[in-house]
């Protein structure tokens, strides 16, 4: 090695020596000095020739591989710009009006919202080794359809849900089972389980227990205890107060803290993306909702809302199958439920009907 290698390669490892000094020093800051450090003048990069620390190159400035510059080129930065406009760049980038990727995204998962399944099956990935569009001009005109609104989401919603498409009976025929099983195609509607926030929210409803407070802080189902080892524990709680009935969107949703009846209907792992659910039929899902603590106590209040307008058990069943199934019961229906809210109470019948399948999945 070179008198002249060997100074380099130690002025690069003082320099790597005085980063660590600085990312531990920014460690041991308290977090909120550590918050308003986040944007900041980052270090500059050098190219370095075949990884070698010896052989820095030319300053590496933010940027995007060229691949994905068709559309939309990139505006240069200086190599030290700061956190905050590489951010703020990269961001115009992505959402610039010529982005066709980005608005056929956002309008692929909408549709997989309402339909189960987009447009594109690989929510994540709209590249050579993703799924192929059943129906690509759809997609495009959609996205088209989102710029002409001004990136409203509201206006694309309504599109959809009142489209022939969404309006659609579920029942199925023989003809389109055997040429589109899957139905890519769209020749019906496709029975969707209901995922394990919309579940919650519904059973809150049907119990008229629903507190639809919008917006602040969200609610705790659970007991955060530091037991001093540093790990963070948390135990599952349930009350019957108005704090916990809030909509499942506002629930404080820890990486430890899970919900075991969210859990079981496939309510995915916080810590982990998930563009698709999955969706699962197990016998604990029917258990929890015989079982849990937070389905007994809202079969409690369903139970007494149905009681509060009549006596009657007859009428007692068609209020609840109302409520909960919104339809009235059919003749044998009608004469099992009475007989068990005669023996058991209207308690078990909220318990069944909130178990049924007709509740849990959307025809």
């Amino acid at each position: 090695m070179t008198p002249e290698q060997w100074q380099m390669r130690q002025q690069t490892i003082q320099k790597i020596e005085s980063l660590s000094a600085e990312r531990a020093e920014l460690q041991r800051q308290p977090l909120i000095q550590v918050y308003s450090q986040v944007s900041q003048t980052p270090h500059t990069v050098n190219v370095l020739a075949r990884g070698d620390v010896t052989r820095p190159g030319d300053l590496a400035g933010p940027n995007v591989l060229n691949v994905l510059q068709t559309q939309v080129p990139w505006d240069e930065l200086p190599p030290d710009a700061s956190d905050a406009q590489r951010r703020l760049q990269l961001a115009k980038w992505i959402t610039h009006p010529n982005q066709a990727l980005f608005h056929r995204v956002i309008v692929n998962r909408l549709w997989q919202q309402h339909f189960g399944a987009g447009l594109v099956p690989t929510a994540s990935d709209f590249g050579f080794n993703g799924g192929r569009p059943s129906h690509p001009q759809l997609l495009d005109w959609l996205a088209n359809q989102l710029k002409a609104n001004q990136y409203r989401l509201k206006p694309l919603h309504k599109l959809i849900v009142m489209s022939t498409a969404y309006r659609q009976s579920s029942l199925g025929n023989a003809l389109g089972k055997q040429r589109d099983a899957d139905n890519r195609w769209l020749w019906r509607r496709t029975p969707m389980r209901l995922d394990a926030e919309t579940i919650r929210d519904a059973m809150l409803v049907v119990a008229g227990q629903l507190n639809a407070e919008r917006g602040g802080p969200g609610y705790l189902d659970v007991k955060i205890v530091d037991e001093g080892n540093g790990t963070t524990y948390y135990e599952p709680i349930d009350r019957d107060e108005p704090a916990f009935n809030r909509r499942t969107i506002y629930r404080f949703t820890p990486r430890g803290g899970r919900s075991a009846l969210l859990d079981n209907f496939d309510c995915p792992d916080p810590a982990a993306a998930t563009p698709l659910r999955t969706v699962t039929t197990t016998p604990l899902q029917a258990l929890s909702l015989l079982n849990n603590e937070f389905v007994l106590r809202l079969s409690e209040h369903f139970a007494d809302r149905a009681q509060q307008t009549t006596d009657s058990p007859v009428q007692v069943v068609e209020y609840m199958f109302l409520a909960a199934l919104a339809r009235l019961p059919a003749e044998d229906e009608a004469e099992a439920a009475v007989e068990l809210v005669k023996q058991h109470g209207a308690v078990a019948l909220a318990r069944a009907l909130f178990n049924s399948a007709e509740f849990v999945v959307a025809r």
